[in-house]
C-alpha cells in the first residue's frame, strides 16, 4: 500500500503525455523502490533485468467469446542470455494455494500488498516451480532455479519460471 502511495504522488507531479509513458514511468517508479525491500545476494539476478522486458499487448477471445488483453514480453539481449540457466533472485512469495509450504507460487520484488493480486505487471513477477515445497514465508527469500523465458500464456500473462526451483539460505 505504501508503494502505491508513493508512486501515485510521485506521477502527480510529473506530466504524462501518453499511455506508454505512463507504463514506463510505473515500471521505472516501481524498480527504484526494489532495494528499499530486497538485498541482493552475491551472484543474484537484480530486478531491474524483468523489468526492462517490454510488454506487447494483444487481444484473447476466450471459448466463452469474452474478449480479454493479453500481454505478451519483449525480452532484451541481457535476460536472453540467462535463459536456461539457473539464476538466483531474491523476492517475496505469493502463494497460490492455501497450503503452508508451496511448489507453485509467484515471486515479487515486493512484500504483499493485497492477498488476492499481486499487484506488479508481468515483467515483475517470476513463476516458481519448485523442486521441494518451500514453506510460506512473509519474509524475502532467496530462490535459485533454471530459467524459462515464456513468449506467450494466454491465460496468466507469466513471462518467466524458474524451474526445478530451491531455496537458498541467506
Amino acid at each position: 500500500m505504501l508503494i502505491c502511495i508513493l508512486i501515485t504522488d510521485k506521477l502527480k507531479s510529473q506530466s504524462i503525455e501518453t499511455p506508454e509513458d505512463s507504463e514506463s514511468l510505473l515500471v521505472d517508479d516501481l524498480l527504484s523502490y526494489v532495494e528499499d525491500f530486497i538485498n541482493l545476494p552475491q551472484g543474484g539476478i537484480p530486478w531491474s533485468v524483468f523489468g526492462e522486458t517490454g510488454m506487447d499487448e494483444y487481444p484473447i477471445v476466450d471459448k466463452d467469446g469474452n474478449e480479454w488483453t493479453g500481454v505478451k514480453p519483449i525480452f532484451k539481449d541481457e535476460i536472453k542470455k540467462l535463459e536456461s540457466k539457473e539464476i538466483l533472485v531474491q523476492g517475496y512469495m505469493f502463494p497460490l494455494d492455501q497450503a503452508e509450504k508451496q511448489s507453485l507460487f509467484l515471486l515479487i520484488p515486493f512484500p504483499l500488498s493485497c492477498p488476492y493480486h499481486p499487484h506488479v505487471s508481468s515483467n515483475l513477477l517470476l513463476e516458481i516451480h519448485a523442486e521441494n515445497p518451500v514453506l510460506f514465508s512473509y519474509d524475502p527469500v532467496n530462490i535459485k532455479g533454471e530459467l524459462e523465458l515464456v513468449p506467450k500464456d494466454d491465460e496468466y500473462n507469466v513471462f518467466f519460471r524458474l524451474n526445478n526451483a530451491k531455496l537458498v539460505s541467506k
